[in-house]
């Protein structure tokens, strides 16, 4: 006698709908994550998108810069008027953009030689890095008594405002005093750092300790701070 043979869906129809849900569930599973994939994609990409948007491009420039070791006037020297006297700094913005002072960072990177005049010095090897920030202006600048080898931030002020440049207003432009920090930078134009101790950090007249002469080696870097960027980094070899 035969008997029918029923199909294993007749047999449980329970088990094959069960089958199903579980070869569905990993699909749904995979698509899910894929479309949380998308989103957070997309929210990263315009999140970084709006970061470099917002960010201010730097600026399109350069720059000389010559440091005087010599004498300052008055002590076995004199002035050389109409240039630089023997104890400047001079910045000069050869090309570019008109930039704010107040804008920009100088980093400068000095280590004391092994020798001075045939003379071992103390501080042989040791590093004085010191910062102009143009932002802080004429507030906290360096200070003699402070230990040169822990590095400063200041800003950069003399009493006189005509030591501070050429001739107040020559070499800057708009409003304001012929300080570093309030004054712009224009192209072809000269700023004069007469305080070369402020600028470095450290004073360059005590030689037996610091070795300072003509042929000393200072890095310089200059940082325009709204757009992160460095526009000077170089080594600056001082001239008598």
């Amino acid at each position: 006698m035969c008997r029918e043979k029923k199909s294993p869906e007749a047999e449980s129809p329970s088990f094959f709908f069960i089958e199903k849900e579980c070869a569905v569930s990993p699909v749904i599973g995979v698509m899910l994550m894929l479309v949380v994939t998308i989103i957070v994609a997309a929210l990263v990409s315009s999140f970084s998108g709006g970061l470099s948007d917002s960010a201010e491009p730097a600026p399109t420039t350069a720059f000389e810069i010559s440091i005087r070791a010599g004498d300052a006037v008055g002590n076995g020297a004199t002035s050389n008027a109409p240039g630089p006297a023997p104890e400047c700094v001079v910045l000069t913005m050869t090309a570019g953009d008109t930039l704010n002072s107040g804008d920009l960072r100088i980093i400068t990177t000095y280590t004391v030689p092994e020798t001075y005049n045939g003379v071992h010095l103390a501080h042989a090897g040791r590093v004085i890095k010191h910062t102009l920030d143009g932002a802080i202006g004429q507030d906290d600048v360096w200070d003699d008594n402070s230990d040169p080898f822990v590095s400063q931030v200041n800003g950069y002020k003399l009493e006189d405002a005509a030591l501070n440049c050429l001739i107040p207003g020559y070499g800057m432009v708009g409003k304001g005093k012929p300080y570093f920090g309030t004054c712009l930078f224009k192209a072809g134009e000269p700023y004069w750092f007469k305080d070369r101790n402020a600028f470095l950090g450290f004073d360059v007249t005590d030689r037996p300790a610091y070795g300072f002469q003509e042929g000393s080696v200072v890095h310089v870097t200059i940082v325009h701070t709204p757009s992160g960027q460095t526009v000077y980094d170089r080594d600056v070899v001082a001239t008598w």
